[in-house]
This record gives structure tokens, C-alpha cells and sequence, in this order.
């Protein structure tokens, strides 16, 4: 039996934004392309999704807001949000198989240790709105089901623009962990994730926003990651990690400035791999999301499920850039000033 399910169905390239948007399905399509090309399937189980009920989508989502896409998708015109997720006719189907693709990723994990699902990730959906390209929060759904069964689930995402949607849906949910390491100054989108944001109620404090300065290359990114994110996980122990992994923090996208390269990116992987096997038995879900320059995220997602399906580094090493980024000594002083306040106010001491 294969360890790794790959969740795919031709109908994700339907979700794809027309006209100059940045959103484009070509990503998903270029990353599976290059998996084929090096014979990942005969190593990786490809499965399809069974389309959800919409019904299910009620855990997360207002009925009157998933109404209205099935209208405005209907009409195939206007907007779901303030002007940055246009409606076009089927957008709700579109959207609706890639979040039933990120249910079934959780419900393989009966049979195998990860699932990958490259179609899901949209972490900025609010419970009544659409945000930021993203119109059901499949992330939120997923850790909303999951802990029905695994009790503590640790999202861990890594996309260039912080969780907001996320966030807001699961910030009092005493049984996830929230972690987003993303870009953060005055006038970024979504405007949220700083480090003061840490959760409600019984939740206090099982938010963890990561929020990096722009030019953060790989070695402060993996600094805070192995200074806060990591000894956050241990405190938890969840028992799942859902993995957002935008590919919008590479050095190359042309909308955000964070400075990763496809080997920074793949040591937060390995990290990640090994706490799951660590403390989840190897339980693990990797998401797509971000991503704008679209060789460099099909490069990334190739990359990262290479790691968690144990596929040889030889078979992908061509794909990575040519070394690890640096940051300017300004920038490197700015994270440790983060990561010095994340300490404090998580109570996160110096041993791993």
C-alpha cells in the first residue's frame, strides 16, 4: 500500500479567474505535469473526490452567503467580495470540488499516512464573504471535521499572505492550533496576523501569527520557524497538521516580497514530515493556495510532496533553485525582534 494519496479531479481547472487575474489553475496543472514527468504515480495512489453536500459547507459558511454564490455564479457576474474574487458562471461547482477534495484528503487518511490535495487551501473565505480569491474555506472545514476524530489538529501555513479567513473561523476552537507565517506591513493585504492576535476564550494563545518584514529570505524565515514554530507544535502534540502551502513567499511572485527559495521552503517541509510521523503517526494533509509566479509554486508543491511521499532527491533535484536566500542583516534584526515578542508572549523557552 502506497503512503502518499494524491486528490485530483480535471474539474479543479475550472476554478480559474478570467482575463488578467492573477489566480490561474495552470499552477495545479504544471505541478502535476512535473510529477507525472518523473513518475511520482507509480509511487503516489491518485484518488478522486466525491462532491460534498452543500449542506456541509454549513459548518463554516452562513447559508445565505453559500445562496448567493450559487447565484451569482448562475448570473456569472459581479463580485463575491469587495472587488477581488469576481463570480463567473460554475464558480460555485469550481469551488465546491476542490473543497470536496480537501474532505476527501481527510477521509483517505483511513488508508494512508499523507494526502495531498494541490486544489485546496483557500484560507482567506469568511464565514459570509468571499476574500482574496477564495470562496469557501476549505482549510477551516477540514480542521472543523478533523477533530471529530483526532482531537488536536495543527494548521501550519506557509502562504505569503496571512490566514485571515482561518483565523477568524477557528479563533475561539480550543482544539487547533492556528499557525501563519506570512508578510506583514502597513497596507499588505489582508491587513491582519500580528503577533498580538493569539486566539479567545479557551483558544487564548492557540494562535500563532509568524508576521515577517519584507526581503525575510530563508535563513531568518527558517529561524522563526524552528524558534517559534516548532516549539509551539511541541507544546500542542497535535495528533493531524494540515499544511498551507502558498507558493507566493518564493522569491519570484510578483505579489508579495518575502524572499524564499524552493530549498527554503522544502526544509520547512522536512520539518513539518517529521513532527507529523513525530507525534501524529505521519497524519498530514498538504494544501495548495498562493502562488503567482506559477513555475516557481509548481516547482515547490513538486518539491514538497517529492518529501512527504519519500520519493528520491535525485528525481527532483533539477527542479530546485540554485541556493538558499539571505536577508540583509536590517532584516535579519527584525525577525529576531518577532521571534524575541512571539517568545515572550507564547511562553516559548529556548530548548526544542
Amino acid at each position: 500500500m502506497h503512503k502518499t494519496a494524491f486528490v485530483w479531479d480535471e474539474k479543479y481547472l475550472d476554478y480559474s479567474f478570467p482575463g488578467d487575474h492573477p489566480f490561474k489553475s495552470i499552477r495545479e496543472s504544471m505541478a502535476k505535469k512535473l510529477m507525472e514527468e518523473r513518475g511520482f504515480f507509480h509511487e503516489i495512489d491518485v484518488v478522486r473526490p466525491t462532491p460534498i453536500s452543500e449542506e456541509l459547507l454549513l459548518k463554516v459558511h452562513d447559508k445565505e452567503y453559500v445562496d448567493h454564490v450559487k447565484r451569482l455564479s448562475e448570473e456569472g457576474k459581479g463580485y463575491l467580495d469587495s472587488g477581488d474574487t469576481p463570480a463567473f458562471k460554475g464558480i460555485f461547482e469550481a469551488s465546491l470540488i476542490r473543497v470536496s477534495g480537501t474532505v476527501k484528503a481527510l477521509e483517505v487518511l483511513d488508508k494512508y499516512d499523507h494526502a495531498v490535495n494541490l486544489g485546496g487551501g483557500f484560507h482567506h473565505a469568511k464565514r459570509s464573504s468571499a476574500s482574496g480569491f477564495c470562496v469557501f474555506n476549505d482549510v477551516a472545514l477540514v480542521a472543523k471535521l478533523a477533530e471529530e476524530k483526532y482531537g488536536r489538529v495543527a494548521i501550519i501555513d506557509l502562504d505569503g499572505h496571512h490566514g485571515d479567513g482561518t483565523q477568524a473561523l477557528l479563533y475561539d476552537d480550543p482544539n487547533v492550533l492556528k499557525v501563519s507565517l506570512h508578510m506583514y506591513h502597513r497596507g499588505f493585504f489582508p491587513g491582519t496576523g500580528s503577533a498580538e492576535e493569539i486566539g479567545e476564550g479557551e483558544a487564548k494563545g492557540l494562535t500563532l501569527n509568524v508576521p515577517l518584514p519584507p526581503g525575510t529570505g530563508d535563513d531568518a524565515y527558517l529561524e522563526a520557524f524552528r524558534e517559534v514554530v516548532v516549539k509551539k507544535i511541541r507544546q500542542f502534540k497535535p495528533r493531524l497538521f494540515v499544511v498551507v502551502e502558498g507558493g507566493d513567499s518564493h522569491f519570484g511572485d510578483p505579489l508579495v516580497e518575502l524572499k524564499l527559495s524552493t530549498r527554503g521552503y522544502l526544509e520547512a517541509i522536512k520539518k513539518i514530515h517529521g513532527l507529523a510521523h513525530e507525534y501524529a503517526d505521519g497524519k498530514l494533509i498538504l494544501l495548495g493556495v498562493g502562488g503567482y509566479n506559477y513555475d516557481a509554486t509548481a516547482r515547490i508543491w513538486t518539491l514538497s510532496v517529492a518529501e512527504i511521499a519519500g520519493i528520491e532527491e535525485g528525481e527532483v533535484e533539477t527542479l530546485h533553485d540554485c541556493c538558499f536566500t539571505s536577508s540583509t542583516p536590517f532584516v535579519k534584526n527584525k525577525v529576531e525582534e518577532v521571534i524575541k515578542e512571539l517568545k515572550k508572549i507564547h511562553g516559548l523557552g529556548d530548548k526544542d
